[in-house]
């Protein structure tokens, strides 16, 4: 288990903004997968179009695993009454994770695929175990941060992970910001590579797929939607065997 989690906190620092800043005041080193940075102010000259066509691979993957959910009862799936005054950052029960504020959720049969604890969740994103729970709890709030993490599934045999960060565009003073033009920044990084956009989760989502050979962690793909005000990112990357059709066969529409 240290192993993995070294190797999980390795795909998060990739995946952190490069927006932080050191106590110096000045940005931290980037690292070549990392995700964008809002100190750098490409957000004024990137453009970005929305043709309406989607990315036909990835559709084809989500349409065959988004409405997957075999692991469990109607009964073990049922949404939690306490989901209609949930907060931001979500709600657990059990080994399902849900998100009422984009409407999906995470299942997991708790021996291949499990969800990280606020301890271990604290442990793999270099915060404390205090930081987390006040999210989760209540106690601090997503529009208070530039980035927090709600969620991190992950699959014991192979190492693939899900995570669901929140970035917060207000906070880097860039209210405007959009899911799409965060996505458009990191896509500026690799040669061929664009935004394109996805039905998943039942919704519209903007997709960053890295392929496996750009990317020192195992295929990458990334979703990003614009909810009230933040952007909600679900990341996934894939190792050994791990297929984007097995990843996204524990996730579902809220309501589904």
């Amino acid at each position: 288990m240290n192993i993995f989690k070294r190797k999980l906190s390795a795909i998060l620092i990739c995946c952190l903004l490069m927006g932080l800043l050191s106590a110096c005041g000045e940005a931290e080193e980037e690292k070549a997968y990392s995700s964008p940075s809002f100190t750098t102010k490409e957000e004024e000259t990137a453009t970005s179009t929305d043709s309406g066509e989607e990315n036909a691979s990835i559709s084809d993957a989500l349409m065959i695993a988004s409405y997957t959910d075999a692991t469990v009862s109607d009964a073990d799936s049922a949404v939690p009454a306490s989901l209609t005054d949930a907060l931001p950052m979500g709600v657990y029960q059990d080994n399902v994770y849900y998100n009422g504020l984009a409407e999906f959720k995470i299942t997991v049969d708790g021996f291949t695929w499990k969800l990280y604890d606020s301890v271990e969740v604290a442990s793999a994103t270099g915060a404390t175990e205090d930081d987390i729970n006040n999210l989760w709890y209540g106690f601090r709030s997503p529009y208070e941060e530039e980035t927090t993490y709600a969620a991190i599934a992950y699959n014991q045999e192979t190492g693939s992970n899900i995570i669901v960060s929140y970035v917060n565009p207000e906070e880097y003073l860039m209210p405007e910001f959009t899911a799409r033009q965060y996505l458009d920044m990191a896509a500026s990084r690799y040669d061929g590579l664009s935004v394109t956009d996805v039905t998943f989760l039942g919704q519209k989502y903007s997709c960053l797929d890295i392929p496996e050979e750009l990317s020192t962690v195992g295929r990458r793909t990334q979703f990003a939607i614009d909810k009230d005000g933040l952007i909600i990112l679900i990341t996934i990357t894939l190792n050994d065997t791990t297929t984007l059709e097995d990843a996204v066969s524990i996730m579902t529409p809220l309501y589904y």
